[in-house]
Formats: structure tokens, C-alpha cells, sequence
């Protein structure tokens, strides 16, 4: 019954992703003998003013301001499922934050994302040391998201096996004010304030966000205060600034645990009993600030640069006792500038760029006893360091119906801690090269080479297995290379692509558990990898309908034939789905009534490399509503939505090589939410 329900899915997917790429290859037909004007987005991820048609790699759009209204606004999650190669886990578990991978980037997180570099409005969210949280992000405000799919430390740097650009609102849409509150399942309870202010020269917006839920599973509570502040100002008609603040307060998220599998069968909601003994949950408290300038020099160049100051202390509990209290107090900071040059000329186009990026790191890490929930002595404590230094240069030729990209990027990277005697240097050059050619009016072919380190986190360094002070520097940093081919169709009413990959990847870092530390994860380099796969994606609009479609069919695998894993030789890198499929329907009327109704399949995947513990395929369905309604004074929006529509049972995350099979955490079943917002 199951696989035939998979099979409909798939078939469906297939048809609507069909239908829209003829729907598009007419469209673009028509264009031979009809006007038609398309807008040219250009996009800040590419770091030049390209548009997505022509772009010689894979990235994905997701504009948020026609269907944010109708959104819980809870996890990042409701937002990515359209992206193929992109995977998600852990959106209830708010002690562990979400965990992303992109093409299987980042797919070894124990908790927050590693291996895929996180940018919001400019400045980067990521550590220099690849460590990256969406734990203190204003979802309400999300305007739109970019999500470069593929290696791209040529333009990154570190960690950038995918990037995430975040863009939010500068302003509100017609209105001063805005007033939210969502109710929910699990004692959900939000709200928000939004206002916006506007001069001739200046705009600003201020938002405030109080969540609290109890969570679905026993023990797995939030609550969370966010603030966020954005501040645009025209310095002259060729200057701005921005300056953007967001404090983050969040006194308690609680960690249920991983469940064996005999566990999750006598009760999916209960929590670890280890776990309520020992207390686990988190606390945080983030402060970012930055700075932004964008200076046009002249009609030829302009000028780019950014510097940021953070912030974070964090105090957290894990379920053991020798060093299962975590206090960190982390200072972050670095600055950024980029110089742009563009020389239009009749049937060509040249753009190049140069630019240079510092950012330094201090984690302040203290582990103390947990004596069933109490702390006791400090039996750790060290000051870790991350640095580094990068310059990129990037370079654009756009002619007749070519595209020819080129970057290079150097990085210098060093860490060290006040433990050791002596600091730990990498120095990495990154290449990248793609073309596109135009085959037809709105249709690209692409083709692209590029490269990506990762070198280990500090927190991932600094779990030795020996429990000494120190880092643990036999771990090293992994590489990857990777060639992508594709084809784009892009009109004002339809877009399709297909994207072929191949990742070459050497001395891969996945996580492991010991016996004595349970729940504590420790890492080690597994050898080498090999990833390739298809991914598709369709939309087009028609009148009030809005379809969207994903597909991902691919292959991640150990390639350990000559390495010390070589029992894991052809096995499938564990945490990450070979096949995903997406289908959205969305229905907006005349009278500001909007529908939407998403359907997902997730692949089988594996819980352990050795894969011997298989996760079953599932799928979930969602539906969301909104009515707005116009008054003298505002607007009003009511909307609902309900999540995992049929009560499917399944798991919304893994816990990947842990000790004594507690891999499971259970994702919620059939759960509404439902909530008012006025705009004045």
C-alpha cells in the first residue's frame, strides 16, 4: 500500500513537472513573434548582478512576500522543501536547532548546521570555523531565500558545500504596524510586533517575536525572545547604509533525546528517562550587530563592504556526568569589502569583481560535572580560536549567447587554544569555472566546475575522545570537488531546470558516540565519499494557480576502497534521503483568499554508515489558508494551517552512529495552528 502511494507520488510529480516544461516551451515559442517583457532578477548570492536564467551553476529562489502570511513562522523548514538536493531534519527538537545538508553537505551535524555557509542581508551568520545556528533568525521577516547549490568556497571560503542567503523585509508593505499572535499544537503560543518607520532618506523596521511551546515529545519545551532591527539611510543619491542588530534570548530549550526503536513502539512522545535525570536542555543568549555600505563610485564600479560584531553565551546540559555541562561564551567579529566592475558594450558585457574577507573567532569553553541535573566541578576549560583571512577574484565575459565565469579564491586559516603550544594553519586555493550558452531565447545550458574545504569546528576539535583539554588535530579538513551540468527554461511565467552532479569528496568527517559519553558526539574522518544525482525543479503561474514541483533522485556513497573504512565501502552515507519529491498547489482568489496545499516524499535513508539500521520512506502532507480583509483603519489576516495532514508516522530527526541505537526522535502527527494579524 505504502509503495503504491510512493509510486502515485512520484508519477504525479513526474506529470506536473511534464506539463510545466511544455507549458514553458511554448511560452518561449510564443516569444518569437510576441513582445514580452521579462524582468531580469538579479541575485546577491552569485556576488554579481547576473540574472538566474544565465548563471552557469544551480540556485534556487524562494520568494517569501506573496505566502509568508500564511505560515506558522516556527522553523526555516516550512520554507526549503521546494529545493532539490537540499534535506532537513530536527525542526521540533529546539535544543538541537535545524540541521540542513545540501547534496550531503552538513548532513553530519550533531546539532546546527556545518558545511553550508549562512549569510543574512550581507553579513555572514557562519563562524570562520564553519559552525552555523538559525536558532536566533527572524522568520517573520524573511523576504526571500537563495540557496546556492553546490560547493563554493571560490566565492565563500570555508564550509561552503552550499550557501544560504537570507534576505529580509526592509519595510512593511502599506503598513506602519503590524500585530501577529499564532496559537498552536503543543501549547504554541507566538507573537509579534512589527513597525516600520520612513523618512525621505531613511527607513527603518523593528520587530519583536515572543514563542512558547511545549513541544510533542515529553520534555522537549521552548521559550524564546527575539529581537531585530534594520535600519536603512541614503547617505547621497550613490551611498547607503544599513545597519542591522538582532538580540536573541532564549532561557530554556529542552532536549527529549533519541529513543531505541522498542522505545518509540511503547510511546512516540515520551522523553529519554537519561535525559530528565540529567536535565538537558539549553540557554542562549546572542547578540549580533552589523554594518553595511554600498557606495557607487560610478556608472562602472561600486563598492561593497560589511563588518559585524556577535556575540553568544550558551550554557547547555547533556545526559552524562564527567563534563556533561557545557558553558561557552563566544566572541565573533570581522569585516568584509568587495569592488565591483562592469563594462557594457553592444552584444558584450564584462563584470569583474575583487574582494577580501577577515573574521575571528574566540569560544571561551568550560565543561563541568553533571551530577543528575546539578553542577558540579569544572573538569574542562580552555579558550579555542579560529581566524582567518581570505581574498577572492571574480570574473564575468557575456557575449552573443555565452557566459564565461571564472573565480579563485586564497584562504589562510589558523587555530589553536590556550592549551596547546602551538597553532594548527591551512592555506587553501579554490577554483571555479562555468559557462552557459543560450540554445534558445530563454533557454541555458550550463556547465560548472568547483571546489569546497571544510576544515573541523571548533566544538567538534575540542571533543577529544581521550576527555582531555587540547583539540583533537587528527582530525583533518575534508575537500571535495565537484562538476555540475544543466539546463534552464526561464519565462516571466514559468521556470524549469534539470541539474546533473558529481562530488568527489576525501577525507569526510561524520560523527560518533562512546559509550562512556552517551549523547555526547565525537568525529573522526571516514575517507573518502562519492555523490552524483538529477535534480529538477518546475513552477509556473497561471491566473490565480501557482504549481510548484521538485524532484531528486541521487547517490551518496563511501568510496573507501583504499582508505582504513573500507568495510563501508559502497555504502550510503547515513542521515540523507536518495530520492525526494515535492508538489505544491497554491490558490489565491480575487477577493484575498489564499490556499495552499504541500505534499513531500522523503526516500528511505540509513541511521549509521555501517546500514544497518534503515529509516523507512514517508511522506507528509501540509495545507495552509489565508483571508485578508481590508478595513478604513488596515488590514486584517486570518489564516490556519494543518501540518502532517494524513497522521503519518515518521521521524524529524536521526541521531546518525549513536551509541546503543537511540537514533530516534518522533515527529509530531496531525497538529493544527491557526492565528489573527492586524496591519495598520
Amino acid at each position: 500500500m505504502i509503495g503504491s502511494l510512493v509510486r502515485r507520488i512520484w508519477s504525479f510529480v513526474f506529470l506536473a513537472l511534464f506539463l510545466l516544461c511544455y507549458s514553458g516551451i511554448q511560452a518561449q515559442n510564443l516569444t518569437q513573434t510576441t513582445t514580452v517583457t521579462l524582468e531580469e532578477v538579479s541575485l546577491e548570492a552569485s556576488k554579481l548582478d547576473t540574472p538566474r536564467n544565465v548563471l552557469p551553476f544551480s540556485l534556487s529562489v524562494i520568494n517569501l512576500v506573496e505566502a509568508q502570511a500564511m505560515h506558522q513562522q516556527l522553523s526555516l523548514q516550512e520554507y526549503l522543501g521546494a529545493v532539490p538536493g537540499l534535506f532537513s531534519l530536527n525542526a521540533n527538537n529546539y535544543a538541537q536547532d535545524l540541521r540542513i545538508s545540501i547534496r550531503g553537505f552538513g548532513s553530519r551535524a550533531a546539532f546546527g548546521i556545518r558545511g553550508i555557509k549562512i549569510i543574512v542581508d550581507g553579513i555572514p551568520e557562519t563562524t570562520p570555523d564553519g559552525q552555523g545556528q538559525v536558532d536566533n533568525l527572524p522568520v517573520g521577516l524573511l523576504e526571500s531565500i537563495e540557496v546556492l547549490r553546490g560547493p563554493s568556497s571560490s566565492l565563500y571560503g570555508n564550509a561552503s558545500g552550499g550557501v544560504l542567503y537570507l534576505n529580509t523585509l526592509d519595510a512593511l508593505k502599506g503598513e506602519a504596524v503590524r500585530f501577529r499572535t499564532t496559537l498552536g499544537a503543543f501549547g504554541l503560543q507566538s507573537y509579534q510586533l512589527s513597525a516600520s518607520f520612513k523618512s525621505i532618506k531613511t527607513t527603518s523596521l523593528f520587530y519583536y517575536n515572543r514563542t512558547k511551546t511545549n513541544g510533542f515529545r515529553a520534555f522537549s519545551s521552548l521559550e524564546q525572545n527575539v529581537f531585530n532591527a534594520k535600519v536603512k539611510h541614503e547617505l547621497t543619491s550613490k551611498a547607503s547604509l544599513q545597519l542591522q542588530l538582532n538580540y536573541t534570548n532564549s532561557p530554556r530549550a529542552v532536549d527529549a533525546g533519541g529513543l531505541t526503536m522498542n522505545e518509540v513502539l511503547v510511546d512516540r512522545k515520551q522523553a529519554r528517562q537519561r535525559n530528565i535525570d540529567y536535565d538537558t536542555y539549553e540557554k542562549i543568549n546572542q547578540f549580533k550587530t552589523g554594518l553595511r555600505w554600498l557606495q557607487n563610485i560610478s556608472s562602472q564600479w561600486k563598492l561593497d563592504t560589511y563588518a559585524f560584531y556577535s556575540f553568544r553565551d550558551f550554557y547547555g546540559k547533556l545526559p552524562f556526568e564527567n563534563g556533561g555541562i557545557i558553558d561557552l561564551y563566544r566572541n565573533y567579529y570581522g569585516l568584509g569589502s568587495r569592488l565591483t566592475y562592469v563594462d557594457k558594450k553592444e552584444n558584450f558585457l564584462h563584470r569583474w569583481q575583487i574582494g577580501s574577507e577577515t573574521a575571528l573567532q574566540s569560544d571561551q569553553r568550560d565543561r563541568f560535572l553533571n551530577q543528575n541535573g546539578i553542577q558540579g566541578n569544572n573538569v574542562f576549560s580552555q579558550e579555542e580560536r579560529f581566524a582567518s583571512l581570505g581574498f577572492y577574484i571574480l570574473d564575468e565575459l557575456q557575449f552573443n549567447k555565452w557566459l564565461f565565469r571564472t573565480s579563485l579564491r586564497f584562504d589562510h586559516q589558523s587555530l589553536g587554544a590556550d592549551t596547546i603550544s602551538e597553532n594548527q594553519y591551512y592555506n587553501v586555493l579554490n577554483p571555479s569555472i562555468g559557462f552557459s550558452y543560450a540554445v534558445a531565447k530563454q533557454q541555458n545550458l550550463f556547465f560548472n566546475f568547483s571546489t569546497s574545504f571544510e576544515t573541523p569546528a571548533l566544538s567538534e576539535l575540542s571533543a577529544n575522545p581521550s576527555g582531555a583539554e587540547g583539540l583533537n588535530l587528527d582530525l583533518n579538513p575534508s575537500r571535495a570537488l565537484n562538476y555540475e551540468v544543466g539546463w534552464k527554461a526561464i519565462s516571466s511565467q514559468t521556470k524549469f531546470e534539470v541539474t546533473g552532479f558529481y562530488i568527489k569528496s576525501s577525507n569526510e568527517i561524520l560523527p560518533y558516540e562512546l559509550e562512556a559519553f552517551p549523547g555526547r558526539s565525537f568525529y573522526q574522518n571516514s575517507g573518502a565519499t562519492v555523490r552524483y544525482g538529477i535534480e529538477l525543479f518546475g513552477e509556473a503561474q497561471w491566473n490565480q494557480w501557482k504549481l510548484q514541483a521538485s524532484l531528486t533522485q541521487a547517490s551518496y556513497l563511501f568510496d573507501l576502497e583504499k582508505d582504513n573504512f573500507s568495510e563501508l565501502q559502497g555504502n550510503r552515507l547515513p542521515g540523507i534521503p536518495n530520492s525526494q519529491a515535492f508538489l505544491q498547489f497554491e490558490y489565491s482568489t480575487l477577493n484575498n483568499l489564499q490556499f495552499q496545499l504541500t505534499i513531500e516524499h522523503i526516500g528511505k535513508f540509513y541511521a549509521n554508515s555501517s546500514n544497518t539500521t534503515e529509516i523507512d520512506a514517508y511522506q507528509r502532507v501540509r495545507f495552509q489558508a489565508r483571508k485578508g480583509i481590508n478595513f478604513s483603519w488596515g488590514q486584517m489576516d486570518v489564516f490556519t494551517g494543518i501540518h502532517n495532514l494524513f497522521d503519518t508516522m515518521y521521524f524529524d530527526n536521526i541521531r546518525l552512529n549513536a551509541f546503543g541505537s537511540r537514533f530516534y526522535e518522533p515527529a509530531p502527527g496531525r497538529n493544527f495552528y491557526g492565528g489573527i494579524s492586524f496591519g495598520f
